[in-house]
């Protein structure tokens, strides 16, 4: 069969009904624990005081650090934990914090951190150099009889030394890491109490089970309806070059969680809620016309893509694979879905991160190109569907909604129908948030989205790496890859690293084995009594200078 070109055809969203039973259960839950929180007075100018009710999509599922992932959680953690480096959100520069200064050999291998004297964590126990020494080692080799793993992002570490006269810890690496100092300004790497070190996995996988030194502490926490942080009395070791150095201003946060879209917006604008996190791209535009502000937040890390999986059905052939990737009409997903807070990937990783490098032309819609490649990979015939097949076989890959996204539903529907301009099936499927991620094992699931903000571009070789998680499932190892992800870890000077890094990004984008779709963002949506409402680098809310009118 001659090859064929794909006929513009008009595409109309599927929109998702709201169950009424979940949302009326969400609004039940919300009012019951709004009703707990003081009535709002006048407008203030003071800063000290008051509560803020945060409404967030998602529930908390895991807070143990160095097994969660889910970004909830995350943001939550930033907030009651403290880290030995910040990193500055404006100029994403690396700078002091609890460690306030540190020293690195010419070989990259000993790391010398001095302590910042005075900080506790807020069971009253000292944070200095044994205990920063007891976290990194945790970190580092985990602990087996409690069944927590070794934080993945940590480098290999020969040692950790602590001289608590001199209140600085040396720490010896096996092999150089560039990423070392970013992975130590990451929420995953929050310092923690013995308490909490010492408690079962658990204790430890709940909110409340975390013991930080952060300006916010767990005051309570009902699962699944509620968590309490209430500021930490005496706080007063914040981050140099931060405007304020004592305690939060806020008294208290509230966080709620409702995964109902309609219940949340309907919470903010009845003015029950002062701030939630997911708006539907439809509905900026009403929230901003009633007074309400609207924030869309991209942070640095990987591009929101989707992983090509060559364990399912047709996926090793790299024709197939780039057939997708420039049948993806990117433009039209930001132009028919979303709003200027969004935009369309251009790498792997976001601009901003090291070593981006631009990769939009390879990425470019092309059609006509993708009917080249997919009647030379021999899918010639098309059924009565126009979908192509070979053998008697369709052209059909499997897929699951990811369930962290409440845009992602609409995105996966019209990246279907422009895979059928070309003729690929993508069969869409659904689960729940609670068998997500054990759903998406199965080897013929095709395509997975995943990528979000991180600290930095080690996640590459965290997910994708043979070593490590092999994302992509690859039946043998892919040397070239394994190398570049390996060597853009071990090269410490940051021209050499950026270079490799760029050529990591030329080879995925021409093996196809990386479909990048959208640059993260995270949207909020605030009363206009809510001042100061800032985040950190990886886009996660940071309350710390959060204030509010309304006491």
């Amino acid at each position: 069969m001659s090859r064929q070109t794909a006929v513009t055809r008009r595409w109309t969203p599927v929109r998702r009904a709201t169950p009424i039973a979940a949302a009326a259960l969400a609004a039940a839950m919300l009012l019951s624990s709004c009703a707990a929180t003081p009535a709002a007075g006048g407008n203030s100018t003071e800063k000290n005081g008051g509560t803020l009710v945060y409404l967030d999509a998602e529930l908390s599922s895991n807070t143990q650090l160095q097994s969660s992932g889910t970004w909830q959680d995350s943001a939550y953690i930033q907030n009651i934990g403290d880290r030995l480096i910040f990193r500055d959100p404006e100029t994403l520069e690396l700078k002091p914090w609890i460690a306030e200064s540190w020293e690195i050999s010419d070989d990259g291998l000993v790391y010398e951190f001095s302590i910042r004297d005075g900080v506790t964590y807020s069971d009253g126990t000292d944070l200095d150099a044994a205990s920063v020494k007891r976290n990194l080692e945790w970190q580092a080799y985990g602990d087996a009889e409690k069944g927590i793993p070794a934080n993945n992002w940590f480098p290999k570490v020969e040692s950790v030394e602590s001289d608590d006269a001199e209140q600085t810890v040396t720490v010896t690496l096996a092999a150089p890491s560039a990423p070392f100092l970013a992975v130590l300004s990451y929420w995953r790497t929050a310092l923690a109490a013995d308490a909490t070190i010492d408690a079962s996995i658990e204790k430890q996988s709940q909110i409340s089970g975390f013991i930080g030194s952060g300006p916010f502490v767990v005051e309570s926490e009902t699962y699944g309806k509620e968590i309490v942080f209430t500021k930490r009395d005496g706080y007063a070791w914040a981050p140099p070059g931060v405007e304020n150095q004592g305690e939060a201003y806020l008294d208290e946060i509230v966080v709620l969680p409702v995964t109902e879209d309609s219940v949340r917006l309907g919470s903010l604008r009845s003015g029950e809620a002062d701030l939630i996190r997911y708006v539907q791209p439809s509905e900026e535009k009403t929230l901003e016309d009633a007074g309400l502000t609207v924030v869309g937040v991209q942070g640095i890390g990987n591009a929101n893509v989707w992983d090509v999986r060559q364990s399912a059905p047709f996926l090793d052939d790299i024709n197939v694979r780039k057939a997708l990737q420039v049948g993806i009409d990117r433009e039209q997903i930001v132009d028919d879905l979303y709003t200027d807070n969004w935009d369309a990937a251009s790498s792997i990783i976001t601009p901003g991160s090291i070593g981006y490098r631009d990769q939009s032309e390879k990425l470019a819609y092309n059609p006509e190109e993708s009917n080249r490649l997919l009647d030379e990979a021999g899918w010639t015939e098309r059924n009565a569907d126009g979908i192509r097949e070979k053998n008697g076989e369709p052209l059909s890959i499997l897929t699951y909604v990811d369930v962290y996204d409440s845009t992602a539903k609409p995105l996966f529907q019209l990246v279907q129908w422009q895979l059928k301009q070309i003729g690929i099936d993508l069969e869409i499927k659904e689960t729940d948030y609670a068998s997500y991620v054990t759903t998406l094992e199965d080897p013929n699931v095709g395509v997975r989205r995943n990528g979000w903000p991180e600290a930095d571009p080690l996640r590459l070789t965290v997910n994708y790496h043979s070593a490590y998680t092999n994302s992509l499932n690859l039946p043998t190892p892919d040397p070239k890859l394994d190398a570049l992800l390996t060597d853009h870890i071990t090269a410490i000077d940051p021209d050499e690293r950026a270079a490799i890094l760029g050529e990591l990004q030329d080879y995925v984008v021409d093996q196809a084995y990386l479909l990048p779709i959208l640059n993260d963002t995270q949207v909020f949506a605030y009363q206009p009594h809510i001042r100061d409402f800032e985040w950190g680098a990886e886009a996660r809310p940071w309350f710390y200078n959060t204030w509010t009118e309304k006491k």
